[in-house]
């Protein structure tokens, strides 16, 4: 994490390695309820609720789900976000993520920090895929230095394993913001205490990795660059995506899939569910493509484009996970760096399949 603004006033901030980014919730959800005993209640977006809202249940926390996800113009709402913060008890917690995607306007953001002030509500921000939105690693964190140069104090849950491409070493950090280093010391000594009950030492490897990278200026920039490259070839991917299933004469308007930025993009499926997501992790996996039934149109016994029922809207994504083994949540929020050249033509016919089916269904 990074930050340009300098303060007039003493800020500082500190780290603890944690065990991936749900380490770090464990970690901060467990110094806020031992140490933040009027703050019981959090507010987390849907697509978080599962494992980070989990997280806070088993500690004992209230936790209610929110998006800002407008399903009927098929784009993040900030006035959605600002509705949420203003009806939101007094002292409560509010998870942040994906707020960079949001696009709010400088009154927007002096309102959202206005009401998150007036309320005392403790912002806790999650930064799974830094780099990854925009392939700049300072303008997706951005967002923290309004709330750095407007004296809030926060924790950040950061993951360094994905835009290091090391998923399986669980690498991330509880990032702590306080008005002064005092304040500081005595957080991350308690937060350290926390981290020797759960896991003493966290693994090695990935810090080690993550370090020779950061410390080397040549190894650094390449790193960076390579981060621009993967931004490229989402963006490009969801071009791919859009345009076939244009061709393919898929019902609706797809643009919402290129206007969002980062790894995931919301389908636009099964409208009436998106506000109410089953939370489940946010992958796509897919079958074995090559000697698949479903590949070669085959399905229970009968081919594509024979007689089939006919589906509801709220049968969408079910339709993709049940009959056509692509895996995403209810939500209709799809990871686009697991499509490739071998597996695009099968997504998107099924994609235009389910659409199509509901469609009939209507008539």
């Amino acid at each position: 994490m990074t930050t340009r603004t300098r303060c007039s006033w003493p800020i500082k901030a500190g780290g603890v390695q944690t065990v991936g980014d749900s380490g770090a919730f464990q970690l901060g959800a467990q110094f806020l309820k031992t140490w933040c005993q009027n703050s019981q209640i959090v507010y987390i977006v849907s697509s978080q609720k599962e494992p980070h809202g989990l997280i806070f249940q088993d500690m004992g926390f209230t936790v209610y789900e929110h998006t800002f996800w407008d399903s009927a113009h098929l784009c993040l709402d900030p006035n959605m976000l600002l509705d949420v913060v203003e009806h939101a008890p007094h002292g409560c917690i509010f998870v942040i993520g994906s707020i960079g995607n949001c696009r709010l306007t400088s009154i927007q953001w002096t309102q959202l920090m206005t009401l998150m002030k007036s309320k005392e509500i403790f912002p806790f921000f999650d930064i799974p895929y830094q780099g990854l939105s925009t392939g700049d690693l300072e303008e997706d964190a951005i967002f923290l230095q309004y709330f750095v140069s407007q004296g809030f104090e926060f924790f950040c849950s950061q993951s360094l394993s994905k835009n290091f491409g090391i998923y399986d070493e669980g690498v991330g950090t509880l990032v702590v913001v306080a008005l002064n280093n005092q304040l500081l010391l005595r957080v991350l000594s308690q937060l350290t205490n926390f981290a020797r009950a759960l896991w003493l030492n966290p693994p090695t490897t990935g810090a080690r990795i993550i370090t020779s990278v950061l410390c080397n200026p040549a190894m650094q920039g390449e790193w960076r660059q390579s981060l621009e490259g993967v931004v490229e070839n989402i963006m490009m991917t969801k071009e791919k995506v859009k345009e076939k299933l244009r061709l393919l004469g898929t019902p609706g308007s797809w643009d919402h899939i290129t206007e969002q930025k980062g790894t995931h993009s919301y389908l636009g499926l099964n409208l009436e569910l998106l506000w109410d997501s089953c939370g489940s992790p946010e992958m796509l996996t897919l079958p074995t493509i090559h000697n698949s039934p479903w590949a070669r149109g085959e399905q229970d016994g009968t081919t594509l484009g024979s007689e089939m029922p006919w589906l509801s809207p709220a049968q969408q994504v079910e339709y993709l996970i049940s009959k056509k083994h692509i895996y995403i949540p209810k939500n209709g929020r799809i990871n686009f760096t697991c499509i490739n050249s071998y597996n695009i033509d099968y997504i998107t016919a099924s994609i235009n399949e389910a659409v199509c089916f509901t469609k009939d269904s209507e008539k």
